[in-house]
């Protein structure tokens, strides 16, 4: 890409660091060619960021710069700076995984920079996609913009995790070897899945066309409220007594046609070839529609407050007695291992009377009649979460006290 090409992704992706949880401050930096690299000026709150705010450096100034140049693979850089990364990064010595997100996407555990020079943060960076600066916040880099937006998410949702999870109890972290297995299995799962740019056009009916365009335009509605991030998080509709359609694996959601949305088999699992390939949830979703006939949309989101719930492994009543009646309470379910024999019935037997299920170290998933009911539950639900945990109340005030 060219200079002007950078500059407008910088702009386009800056609006994703959505303020429903907490603010971010700090600096996007892409790399133009081997020679130079754009930086935003320091400081700015993430979302506002424009293409004035915009400089070209040399690649031999600065340290960001000289990361560059080391690291070949790397492509864009994001230094965040959020309440809870700052306080947290304080006095931490390692950020460890309470979440599968974090171990799969970032690293088997986090470690901590003592200074943002590009010797401190190469060394924090080693095998891991992203690292805590002490008392300043989070650094991300990747080789694309998406991914290192979703790294920042990831490592403040598993920061805001630690912060409030005694409040319900305490969170429950992957051991080591977990951590491990689920590092080596994200990258069998997700290295260059669904990479080519397009897929033939299937023939289909117009009134599965609609459902199609549907799921897309639900799909970015709930990445706008920060329920999904990236291509994190994802959402199927029954299409029949025996197929659904579910979002693909590893795409950007406001990148998404028609033709991207796969069509499954509930009962078999199989699924055209000539298609993207599903979810890596799939077989997950065609087992809860095998089990209730009368759901017909599932959504399984990456929200934060949620999550802080997942890595505790428990869930909570609904007060509301009308509401508790339609969807019974947020159940949580045991801790095992994705991708085992007993994981989905793990989740399917907290769904026998519930619609949510908190899935253990993971997040939640939620199921309705209708896509808008799935998505107006899911936004309805961690707000909730959130102010259980206190997520309104500054946590600064807490430390100092």
């Amino acid at each position: 890409m060219n200079e002007l090409q950078v500059r407008e992704l910088i702009v386009k992706y800056a609006s994703d660091f959505t303020d429903r949880y907490t603010k971010a401050y700090g600096s996007i930096i892409a790399r133009v060619d081997n020679g130079t690299y754009l930086m935003s000026r320091p400081g700015l709150v993430l979302d506002t960021i424009k293409d004035s705010d915009l400089q070209l450096f040399d690649m031999s100034s600065g340290d960001a710069g000289k990361i560059l140049s080391t690291r070949r693979d790397i492509n864009v850089m994001i230094f965040a700076c959020t309440e809870p990364s700052a306080i947290f990064s304080k006095d931490a010595d390692v950020l460890r995984p309470a979440l599968y997100d974090l171990a799969g996407i970032v690293g088997t555990d986090i470690k901590i920079a003592e200074d943002t020079t590009a010797k401190s943060l190469l060394a924090a960076l080693k095998d891991r996609a992203g690292c805590l600066v002490r008392g300043k916040g989070i650094f991300s880099t990747s080789s694309n913009m998406k991914d290192a937006i979703s790294i920042v998410k990831i490592i403040e949702k598993s920061i805001e995790a630690e912060m409030y999870g005694d409040k319900i109890g305490g969170i429950k972290h992957l051991s080591a070897e977990e951590a491990l297995r689920t590092r080596q299995m994200h990258n069998h799962l997700y290295s260059n899945v669904n990479s080519e740019k397009h897929v033939d056009f299937v023939n289909i009916s117009t009134d599965e066309l609609d459902v199609r365009n549907n799921m897309i335009d639900y799909a970015n509605k709930l990445k706008d409220k920060g329920l999904f991030h990236g291509s994190w998080g994802n959402l199927s509709v029954r299409l029949n007594d025996h197929e659904m359609l579910i979002t693909p694996s590893a795409m950007e959601y406001n990148k998404l046609r028609a033709e991207d949305i796969v069509k499954v088999d509930v009962n078999t699992l199989a699924f055209d070839h000539i298609q993207r390939v599903p979810s890596s949830e799939f077989d997950l979703h065609a087992a809860i529609y095998r089990e209730h006939p009368d759901w017909n949309a599932i959504i399984r989101t990456h929200s934060h407050g949620l999550s802080v719930f997942a890595a505790a492994q428990v869930g909570f009543k609904i007060t509301d007695p009308a509401l508790h009646q339609l969807l019974g309470d947020v159940s949580a379910s045991e801790h095992v291992e994705p991708h085992t024999p007993d994981f989905i019935e793990s989740i399917l037997k907290e769904l026998r009377h519930n619609n949510i299920c908190v899935i253990a170290n993971r997040g939640p998933i939620f199921c309705a009649t209708s896509l808008e009911n799935a998505a107006v539950m899911a936004d309805a639900i961690e707000d909730t979460a959130c102010n259980m945990l206190g997520y309104n109340e500054p946590l600064l005030r807490a430390e100092e006290e």
